[in-house]
């Protein structure tokens, strides 16, 4: 893949998406210049929902899942046989 020219923005969002598991330098370009050729349709619902989750994610007390409250659904949940691990 011919490598293409990019602004300091875009190769700092190359940058971060490398960072994640499973996508390599060439990928995280892809997925990048994919996101800006459809910025109204990608990155601006994606932006939203990255920040909407910072926002509200919060890891639970007491089992370490990932939930918007803490305790979370799980261990919240009347119905949980709190005698049982599943691993």
């Amino acid at each position: 893949m011919a490598r293409v020219a990019a602004g300091p923005e875009i190769e700092r969002l190359i940058q971060l998406l490398a960072r994640l598991p499973g996508l390599g330098p060439r990928s995280a370009r892809r997925a990048a210049l994919a996101l800006v050729k459809k910025k109204e349709q990608l990155l601006g619902p994606l932006a939203a929902a990255l920040a909407e989750t910072r926002d509200t994610i919060l890891t639970c007390e007491i089992c370490g899942n990932i939930d918007t409250a803490s305790p979370c659904t799980l261990c919240r949940d009347p119905a949980r046989d709190r005698s049982l691990i599943c691993v």
